[in-house]
């Protein structure tokens, strides 16, 4: 019955996520690729008119083009069809898979690696959050790359170690804040003392290498440094590390699994180990608190936030100080397959873990290592998802899925009730955006007919952006430029639209106010509790309600009337 659930919920999140409207910044990687059909080698020419005004598109973007080139092809041949764009990702998704799944056999056993891949792929920050965007192309070519890089020390084959760098070095050509998978092979190839593999670790650098040299021979700047120099990410620490804690707590449900036999998780000392995962939660909320002084506090937001500290919590003390024998020891739960009695908690002992055909030999310094590399590469990808974005938003936090879920996973045991839980909440959370998506894309067909003929201006960025200029509208400008009297023009409340012409709204007659309510109980983008692409202030990545009045978005159509 689980594995029917299981596979029903799959193939529902799969639908959505196929048939998704174009999306928040999926128009930027659209328009870049479009750049790159005109020309390939300049894909951030021109000015593009994305946040407060128009600016130089280089300066607008804040990623590399490789997703913009490998979608420029499929829009060539097909155009913007939705479902063929979201199909092209399917390679992505596997890669994803497959480097999930060798990472859990070689490190977890071979029993595990499936029940990683789930906890991985039906998280609530993965496909969800997909769209047509550069972070899961970018997490799936990181967890690949590795994947391949220690099936190459592990088999002493080059041929591994060359897919591994090549793959972990197109990672940061899709997202620059995925080039943490360089340090981070090169720390695991030096835990394991295979310094002679350092050497191909080199090839990796090769992607980012033509990338900048490309920069400087089209642009006259490296694009990178001219991030880095900007400071994107000098925001306050606690505005985007408090936020990301809320967010990771919302990405899994795993830690509950764990919590259920914590004592044998946590082992020796788990009452000090308990106490202070107490004195954390009290202190982070505090700091919460403090930091968010003035602004709304949404009890949602305030319970993913303790999960997040929880999970993290459990992710720093599980299997510490634990005899780990010559083995991974891996709790089971009782009922578990496995030889053993069932001990005390209702869990199996903790027994050594028997190497399997495919296995790396993890036993004791093996695992040991293992276990600090997963913690650090958990450290890293929080450091990033803080340090290198200007805000938080779930897409940043998923370098940490990957090192939470291999960690977390052996001491929840196989517990396919909570993953389907997990998995019906990620398709409630992709059914929810899908329902916030559409209303651009249809608001856009609605108006397209009405306005037939007339000059038609709109407002506003996002998905809604993409719509509006496919049928023709006009993006109304922070001047006014170009408008004449009786334009039609097109502000919908919500969307993000940047600076707007002075006195605009003076002159402006209503012709048409179209609230677009909510068909499910879940909402992804209303910033009343609710931002799944901007963890900003207090708000979680989605909140439950049951308010229908409450429209996900209000579209208003005006006639411009300025005095003759």
């Amino acid at each position: 019955m689980h594995r029917f659930l299981l596979a029903l919920v799959a193939t529902g999140i799969g639908l959505f996520a196929l048939i998704k409207p174009v999306h928040i910044d999926d128009t930027v990687v659209l328009h870049v690729a479009a750049n790159i059909l005109r020309d390939p080698l300049r894909p951030f020419a021109g000015e593009f008119f994305w946040l407060e005004a128009p600016q130089p598109l280089a300066k607008v973007t804040t990623n590399p083009p490789l997703v913009s080139y490998w979608l420029a092809p499929w829009i060539a041949l097909t155009g913007y069809r939705e479902w063929v764009l979201h199909l092209s990702f399917a390679p992505f998704v596997a890669l994803l898979m497959w480097g999930m799944h060798r990472l859990a056999t070689r490190w977890l056993g071979a029993e595990w690696a499936w029940w990683a891949v789930g906890w991985l792929m039906l998280s609530p920050a993965v496909l969800p959050g997909m769209n047509l965007m550069r972070d899961v192309p970018a997490l799936a070519l990181l967890v690949g790359g590795l994947a391949c890089w220690v099936e190459g020390l592990e088999r002493r084959q080059a041929r591994w170690l060359l897919a591994g760098a090549l793959l972990v070095g197109l990672a940061g050509l899709a997202k620059y804040t995925a080039l943490i998978g360089l340090p981070l092979v090169a720390l695991y190839t030096v835990l394991r003392r295979a310094y002679g593999a350092l050497g191909w670790l080199t090839l990796a650098l090769a992607p980012i290498a033509g990338w900048s040299a490309l920069n400087l021979w089209a642009d006259g700047a490296v694009h990178l440094l001219y991030l880095w120099q900007e400071r994107r990410g000098s925001a306050p620490l606690g505005a985007k590390l408090l936020p990301g804690i809320v967010g990771l707590g919302a990405s899994t449900l795993l830690w509950l699994g764990v919590g259920q036999r914590f004592k044998a998780a946590l082992g020796d000392g788990w009452r000090w180990k308990v106490a202070l995962l107490a004195l954390a939660v009290a202190g982070v909320v505090g700091w919460y608190r403090l930091q968010f002084a003035g602004q709304p506090m949404y009890l949602q937001s305030l319970l993913w936030l303790v999960a997040g500290v929880i999970a993290l919590g459990l992710a720093a003390g599980v299997g510490a100080g634990q005899d780990v024998g010559a083995r991974h020891a891996v709790p089971l739960r009782a009922g578990d397959e496995d030889a053993g009695g069932v001990g005390a908690h209702g869990v199996r002992p903790v027994i050594p873990h028997r190497p399997r055909a495919g296995e790396g030999d993890t036993g004791g310094e093996g695992y040991k290592t293992i276990a600090l590399f997963l913690r650090i590469w958990l450290l890293v990808a929080l450091a990033a998802a803080v340090w290198g974005v200007p805000f938080q938003a779930m897409r940043h936090l998923l370098y940490a899925l990957p090192p939470l879920i291999l960690i977390l996973t052996p001491w929840a045991g196989r517990n396919a009730p909570l993953l389907v839980a997990q998995g019906v909440l990620c398709l409630a959370v992709i059914a929810a955006d899908y329902d916030y998506a559409v209303r651009y894309k249809r608001g856009a067909a609605v108006y397209a007919e009405l306005f037939a003929g007339e000059r038609v201006w709109y407002a506003g960025s996002w998905g809604w952006m993409f719509y509006a200029e496919q049928h023709g509208f006009r993006k109304l400008l922070p001047n006014g430029a170009g408008l004449q009297r009786g334009d039609i023009i097109i502000i919908p409340e919500r969307v993000y639209k940047g600076k707007m012409p002075p006195n605009l709204h003076k002159h402006l007659v209503l012709l048409d106010e179209t609230p677009c309510y909510p068909l499910t109980p879940l909402r992804t983008m209303d910033f009343r509790g609710a931002a799944y692409y901007a963890l900003i202030r207090t708000n979680a990545p989605f909140r439950f309600t049951l308010q229908r009045d409450e429209p996900l978005e209000i579209r208003r159509a005006y006639r411009w009337m300025p005095p003759r």
